[in-house]
């Protein structure tokens, strides 16, 4: 029998008194769910391709799934949910903006994806490759790929509000 999944919620620790403005807090908090961000590998075709075979493989070449991108965003989840709820509670006083929050978001997950991309050493190279190579460590010779790592902000799609 499959154990129950424990959900903890919190809330923000706000008061809402007389001098609390909410209409400004609603327009706050809606220009914040309006947009969200986006952390992931930009550049040119070669560089997506190079980003598309690290994180998904490719079967035809015998490369195995890399994933720097999605398993960093796990591993950033926490972080990020930790800025967001310091974040909601400065949002909704009136100490950040919605932009600033985003930033911070984006800052945080990228520095998440960029030290699991340092980090990563599953699957293993190949000993043939790794030979040739002259060293073991996976994405260490692309470079370019982890500086074209990046947050982005944009606005939502269409469905979700």
């Amino acid at each position: 029998m499959p154990k129950k999944r424990r959900r903890s919620y919190r809330r923000a620790n706000i008061e809402v008194t007389e001098d609390t403005y909410l209409p400004g807090i609603i327009e706050t908090l809606q220009d914040l769910v309006t947009r969200e961000v986006h952390i992931g590998a930009q550049g040119d075709e070669e560089l997506a391709m190079i980003a598309g075979i690290h994180e998904y493989g490719s079967i035809k070449a015998g490369i195995p799934a890399r994933s720097f991108i999605g398993s960093g965003k796990k591993k950033a989840q926490t972080p990020i949910a930790r800025v967001v709820k310091e974040g909601v509670v400065e949002l909704v006083t009136g100490n950040l903006d919605a932009d600033d929050l985003l930033r911070k978001i984006g800052d945080v997950g990228k520095e998440r994806v960029l030290k699991n991309f340092d980090k990563l050493r599953t699957p293993p190279l190949s000993p043939i490759y790794a030979k040739r190579k002259g060293n073991k460590k996976i994405l260490r010779d692309e470079e370019q790929l982890r500086e074209s790592i990046t947050a982005v902000i944009v606005p939502k799609r269409g469905g979700r509000r």
